[in-house]
């Protein structure tokens, strides 16, 4: 994928914290941050560790005017890729308002296309600004246009002491098709943490999670996520704090395996 740089780059303002992640390593993963003149992100790299592979591909463009972001995405599944055209809307805080797209299904080995999908996105917050809850709307599309039924079905986060409890994704509220949910250590967290419990509904979005983008993040650090109540994903952390800021320097996520993942995080 080729990745662009946007013109208007330098008149944006940032919504950015103060810190800004360069990488989060794993002998795993590997994710790359790149930013603009002004902080916004940029470029958002997602590869393999141990093989090099690139998994996501994203670039992220902003608007004149600060209402929007353009953001250009490939995804490797296996023997499938997916190309994502979005734009994303902003509210005048700087929060994600909607996202109107397309996304197209490939076969890698041959370029042929398995599916086309237009889609749309509404974000929905609370009083303190945190996400309450994302309605998705997907319409295939073919030679004979659009469809005439599309596939809907929301998310919703339950929030807590200011920390998601719960994120909820369901085409029927009384059968939801996952549930997340997420207990937390018993301190207060600290200044920035780049840990998002998920990435809630799309990967590339994480990026702007980092940002604020999607409002609050979590103020605890996350001790344990549990999925479908099957199983669950712990966590552990390292904290450097200096006299006026504290931030999460690595941390450590136990799977079900009982395997422990290392991750290191790199800081402009």
């Amino acid at each position: 994928m080729v990745i662009t740089s946007c013109n208007n780059d330098d008149d944006q303002l940032s919504t950015s914290s103060q810190y800004r992640i360069s990488f989060i390593y794993s002998d795993e993963t590997t994710q790359t941050f790149d930013y603009n003149s002004v902080g916004n992100i940029k470029e958002w790299h997602y590869l393999e560790t141990p093989t090099s592979q690139t998994i996501a591909n994203a670039s992220y463009n902003y608007d004149a005017d600060r209402n929007s972001v353009k953001i250009d995405v490939e995804e490797l599944h296996g023997d499938q890729k997916l190309i994502f055209d979005e734009v994303l809307l902003l509210n005048t805080d700087g929060t994600a308002k909607s996202a109107e797209g397309v996304v197209e299904l490939f076969r890698v080995k041959d370029n042929g296309l398995l599916m086309k999908k237009k889609y749309s996105v509404v974000l929905s917050y609370n009083e303190l600004k945190q996400l309450k809850s994302i309605e998705i709307e997907e319409r295939l599309i073919s030679d004979k246009g659009d469809d005439s039924y599309p596939l809907k079905w929301n998310i919703d986060l339950v929030w807590s002491n200011n920390n998601i409890m719960e994120c909820r994704e369901y085409s029927n509220s009384t059968s939801p098709l996952t549930v997340y949910e997420y207990t937390y250590y018993g301190v207060s967290g600290v200044d920035y943490a780049p840990i998002v419990q998920y990435p809630i509904l799309r990967a590339y979005y994480t990026p702007l999670w980092y940002q604020g983008y999607f409002g609050m993040q979590s103020k605890g650090l996350v001790k344990k996520a549990t999925v479908d109540k099957n199983y669950s994903i712990e966590y552990s952390f390292n904290i450097s704090t200096n006299s006026t800021n504290s931030i999460v320097e690595g941390y450590f996520e136990k799977l079900p395996s009982g395997k422990e993942i290392k991750y290191t995080i790199g800081w402009e």
